[in-house]
């Protein structure tokens, strides 16, 4: 059968055939799958802790939605349901044998298409049923991929709404509308972040270094989201007119944290789902800009079954009158393989379609 493969650590990408895979689990057939920027960076040799499953090559993706072939008689599935994977596969350590291998203690997990087990981007997959996901609703079958991403913005949120619990943080008529949420970074997640914190009635400015494509600014438009271009507008003028209330950081770039912390209001709170590998300049003391302001910094990866079910709920609900659908910029084929490495103008998500 097709897929898509690399050698990790060292990255290339390559259209291969292999054999099918054996096993007890439910047979499905690939429909999408998604790439997103950990799979260019595996690709470019760039993520040394990707790993294969065994031999020297791995099978990316871990964007994707299937249909089940065969059940094989596993509850709960039958043949034609709409599935999407789960990524994190557990450990042994207590947060894993819970379910929440999100918040594995020990690091000995495996992640499809990422680290020690094959992923998604071939035609077909063996899966066991305890790690799918079923989509109820067939009329967003061209959305689902976006699930995986989704699911990440569904656990941001979880650990928004919990810290926003230390202290009564929210306006006079006991809603959110007089917050400002700034969300750092214009790619398919920060997207899908200010989408959903839109859906909980706070304003949100979406904030990069360049202009935007008509695509992302009439998505902007329909869930009022305001753009600030920092290569044109202050940062620093507009949190005098907007307080930053609460930041998101879906970039990774240690000055898109100092911007932050130099910016956020006093009791804010800022969640950090970007990596970069980059260290803190010396002479920046991020500690006491935190400390003295009361300020509440999270690092958030990954999610739990339960957030890949809210996510696709959301997208069962609000997919369509978001403009979620304006997410997905191109749909390939699987041998062309130019999409790892070359960037069109205004895309967004790049989707491989399978079947």
């Amino acid at each position: 059968m097709r897929a898509i493969t690399t050698v990790p650590p060292n990255g290339g990408v390559k259209f291969s055939q292999v054999s099918p895979e054996g096993g007890d689990g439910i047979k499905i057939r690939t429909y999408q799958t998604g790439i997103c920027g950990t799979d260019k960076e595996i690709v470019l040799g760039n993520l040394k802790f990707a790993r294969p499953e065994k031999g020297p090559s791995l099978i990316l993706g871990h964007e994707a939605v299937g249909i089940v072939e065969d059940p094989k008689g596993k509850s709960g599935f039958k043949e034609g349901d709409i599935v999407v994977p789960m990524v994190r596969r557990p450990g042994k350590c207590r947060m894993c044998r819970l379910g929440r291998q999100d918040y594995c203690e020990d690091g000995d997990f495996v992640e499809a298409g990422i680290r020690g087990k094959n992923g998604f981007m071939r035609d077909e997959f063996i899966d066991d049923p305890r790690f799918l996901n079923k989509v109820n609703d067939p009329s967003i079958l061209g959305l689902a991929v976006l699930t995986e991403p989704l699911k990440n913005v569904m656990k941001i949120k979880e650990t928004f709404q919990f810290l926003r619990l230390r202290l009564p943080w929210y306006c006079d008529d006991s809603t959110l509308a007089c917050k400002n949420m700034y969300v750092f970074g214009t790619g398919t997640e920060g997207l899908l972040i200010s989408i959903v914190f839109r859906s909980l009635g706070m304003n949100v400015v979406q904030v990069n270094r360049h202009p935007l494509g008509e695509t992302i600014l009439n998505l902007f438009d329909l869930n009022k989201i305001e753009y600030l271009d920092t290569s044109s507008e202050s940062l620093d003028k507009k949190v005098k007119d907007a307080p930053m209330d609460a930041a998101i950081d879906a970039v990774g770039a240690m000055d898109v944290l100092k911007e932050i912390t130099d910016n956020i209001a006093n009791n804010g709170i800022a969640i950090m789902f970007g990596t970069s590998g980059q260290l803190p300049s010396s002479n920046y003391d991020v500690l006491e800009k935190l400390v003295d302001r009361n300020i509440v910094v999270a690092g958030s990866v990954d999610g739990a079954k339960s957030h890949y079910a809210e996510a696709i709920r959301f997208i069962e609900r609000s997919g369509k009158t978001t403009g979620m659908d304006r997410l997905i910029t191109g749909k390939y084929a699987p041998e062309d393989l130019k999409i790892f490495t070359e960037k069109e103008d205004q895309e967004i998500k790049k989707v491989i379609a399978w079947s």
